[in-house]
C-alpha cells in the first residue's frame, strides 16, 4: 500500500502520463481535462437515476465541444470512420451498385461496368429487398444499407431482388470487390477545339484520372478547355494542387496555408504541367467548396483562367484527421488556406451552423454581391497577377456571373420544392418510360442527334407530375407552363443520362442552360477579360 504522501507525489506523474497519451493520439484536450470528462461519464454511468448509453453521451459531448470551434471540425464515430476513409481514398469494397430510395423501396439506379452486380445481371430498375436474409424495406437508414452492401473484399452478399419487368423475385450471391470511384468520368469535345471535363471530387486518384483525360482530349485536338467544378465539395488538398500544377508555370504559387500552430506552407507549380498554354474556363457555383476553391483561386489569381458561374461556398479551413484508439476519427481544423494573392475566402461562421450552411440560399444570385458586413477582410484589396481587383471573404466571386442555373437545383427547388431530391425523375424513367427508352435507343443513335431532335411529350410530363403528387410533400404540385418547362428540361437530361450515360446528361443540360454558348462568347474576349498582353502588376510575391 502506498502512503498518502507517496500518492500525492505520484499524482503529478499520473497527470503527466495522461497528458502524454492525449498528445500522442492527437487530442487537443489537456490530460487533466480528459480525466475529468472520463470521471463525469463514469459517475453518470454508475449513479444516474435512469439508464444511459455512455457512448452516446460521449459522442454528443464531443460534437458540442467541436461545434464551439468552427463548422468543419468534426468527430467521426468508429462505425462511420471506415466509410469516410473510403470516400476520401476514391475506392471501396462493395458490389458496384448505385441505389436510390423512393418511398419504402431501394431502386438500383446504376451498376458499375464490370463490377459484381453487373456480372450477375442486375440492371437499373431492379429492387433490392433483402441482403443476407435481412429486410431492407423496414428500416432504410443509410448506415443499414451501407453495411449490407459494403464489407471486406472477397466476402459474399446474398441479395433478394425484384424485377418489375417480368414481375419476378430472384436471388443472387455476389462477391465483394474493390470498386474505384472515378472523379473525372464526364469529359468530351464540345466542338473541334473545345474540351470539357467535370471533376466531381478530389479523392486519392483524382489527379491521375484527370491527367489521363487531359491527354485524351489533347490528342483529339483540344486547344481550349472548360473545367466544371460545380457541386464539387472538395476533398484532398494534394490532388487539387496537383491538378492546378497542370496549368501553371514553374514556381507559380498555387496556395499557402498557415495556422496558430502551423507554419506557412506553400504549394508551387513544378513547371511539368501539360496544359500551360491554352484558354481555360472554370465553372463554379455555390456548392463549389474547399479544395475546389483552392484550384479556382489559384487559377484566377494567376490570371490563368476565366471563372464563370456563381460565388463559391466560402470554405477556407484545412482539416487534419487524427485516428483515435477506438477507431473513431477527429477531423480538426488546423490552418487556413490562402490564394496566391493572400485572400482568405472563408466566410464567417459565428452563430448557428444551419445559418452558416444555408447562407448560400440567401444570396442575391443576380449580381452575386458580397456585402461588406459579411467579413471584415472584405475591405482589404487584393489583385490578380495582371492587376485585376479581387474580393475576399465569403467565397470566390467569378469573373463572369451566370444566372443560378438549373443544374444548381435552385430554379427547380424554388418552383417545385422537394422534387429535385425526391428521385421522381429516376423512378419515372426506370418504370414508366422503359418502352420510351427503347424507342430512343433505336431511333437516336448519337447524343447529338437526340439533343437536337428529341422532344419530351406533354403526356410524360403530366404522368411524372402524377407520380410526384403521390409523395406527401409534393401533393400540391400542379401543371403549369413554368413547371412543364422545368420538368421537360430535366426529364430530357435524365433520359440522356439513362441512354448515353453521364456524358449525355451533361451535354443536354449544359446546352439547355447556355453554358456552351456563353463559353464561346468568353473565349472570343478571353485575352481582354484577363488583361493578357498588358504589363503585369506586382500585387503578390511569387
Amino acid at each position: 500500500m502506498l502512503s498518502e504522501s507517496s500518492k500525492k507525489a505520484l499524482k503529478p506523474l499520473f497527470y503527466a502520463m495522461l497528458l502524454g497519451i492525449g498528445v500522442a493520439i492527437g487530442m487537443f484536450i489537456r490530460g487533466i481535462q480528459k480525466d475529468k470528462f472520463s470521471q463525469i461519464l463514469d459517475i453518470i454511468s454508475h449513479d444516474y437515476v435512469d439508464s444511459t448509453h455512455a457512448i452516446d453521451i460521449e459522442s454528443e459531448s464531443i460534437d458540442y465541444l467541436l461545434s464551439q470551434l468552427d463548422p468543419h471540425s468534426s468527430y467521426i464515430p468508429p462505425e462511420l470512420a471506415e466509410q469516410s476513409a473510403r470516400q476520401v481514398s476514391g475506392k471501396y469494397e462493395g458490389l458496384g451498385i448505385e441505389y436510390i430510395v423512393f418511398k419504402d423501396t431501394i431502386f438500383i439506379n446504376n451498376v458499375h461496368a464490370g463490377g459484381p452486380a453487373d456480372k450477375a445481371g442486375i440492371v437499373p430498375g431492379d429492387r433490392l429487398l433483402k441482403a443476407n436474409g435481412k429486410s431492407l424495406t423496414d428500416s432504410l437508414s443509410t448506415k443499414k444499407i451501407t453495411e449490407a452492401l459494403q464489407g471486406e473484399p472477397n466476402t459474399n452478399a446474398d441479395l433478394t431482388m425484384f424485377r418489375r419487368n417480368g414481375n419476378k423475385l430472384f436471388n443472387v450471391s455476389l462477391e465483394r470487390q474493390t470498386i474505384v470511384i472515378n472523379s473525372s468520368t464526364i469529359y468530351y469535345m464540345v466542338n473541334a477545339t473545345l474540351g470539357y471535363i467535370k471533376i466531381d471530387r478530389f479523392s486519392g486518384s483524382s489527379h491521375k484520372q484527370f491527367l489521363e483525360v487531359l491527354k485524351t482530349l489533347k490528342a483529339q485536338g483540344m486547344q481550349a478547355l472548360i473545367v466544371d467544378l460545380r457541386n464539387n465539395g472538395g476533398g484532398l488538398l494534394s490532388e487539387a494542387t496537383a491538378i492546378a500544377n497542370e496549368f501553371l508555370e514553374k514556381d507559380d504559387l498555387i496556395a499557402f496555408t498557415k495556422g496558430l500552430h502551423r507554419k506557412r506552407t506553400e504549394y508551387r507549380a513544378n513547371g511539368n504541367g501539360i496544359f500551360k498554354v491554352g484558354k481555360l474556363i472554370l465553372l463554379i457555383n455555390h456548392n463549389t467548396a474547399s479544395a475546389s476553391e483552392i484550384l479556382t483561386g489559384a487559377l484566377q489569381d494567376n490570371d490563368r483562367a476565366v471563372v464563370m458561374g456563381n460565388r463559391s461556398f466560402g470554405k477556407g479551413l484545412v482539416q487534419e484527421p487524427y485516428k483515435l484508439m477506438d477507431g473513431s476519427t477527429l477531423r480538426l481544423t488546423i490552418a487556413r488556406y490562402y490564394t496566391p494573392s493572400g485572400r482568405s475566402i472563408q466566410k464567417p461562421y459565428a452563430g448557428n451552423i444551419n445559418t452558416y450552411r444555408n447562407e448560400i440560399y440567401t444570396r442575391n444570385n443576380l449580381d452575386d454581391t458580397i456585402e461588406p458586413a459579411l467579413d471584415s477582410n472584405i475591405v482589404k484589396t487584393f489583385f490578380t497577377r495582371n492587376g485585376r481587383v479581387l474580393t475576399a471573404g465569403g467565397g470566390v466571386r467569378p469573373d463572369i456571373i451566370l444566372r443560378d442555373t438549373t443544374s444548381d437545383s435552385t430554379e427547380i427547388e424554388m418552383l417545385l420544392p422537394g422534387l429535385f431530391y425526391s428521385h421522381v425523375f429516376d423512378v419515372y424513367l426506370l418504370d414508366a418510360m422503359s418502352k420510351e427508352l427503347q424507342f430512343v435507343k433505336q431511333n437516336f443513335k448519337t447524343i447529338r442527334i437526340f439533343d437536337e431532335s428529341y422532344v419530351v411529350s406533354e403526356t410524360n410530363i403530366k404522368h411524372l407530375i402524377k407520380l410526384a403528387k403521390s409523395l406527401p410533400y409534393l401533393r400540391k404540385l400542379e401543371y403549369s407552363k413554368k413547371t412543364a418547362s422545368v420538368i421537360r428540361k430535366h426529364l430530357k437530361s435524365a433520359i440522356a443520362n439513362r441512354i448515353y450515360g453521364e456524358i449525355g446528361n451533361s451535354m443536354v443540360i449544359n446546352r439547355e442552360e447556355g453554358i456552351f454558348s456563353k463559353s464561346f462568347e468568353v473565349l472570343k474576349k478571353y485575352n481582354a477579360i484577363l488583361n493578357i498582353g498588358k504589363q503585369k502588376g506586382s500585387s503578390f510575391d511569387y
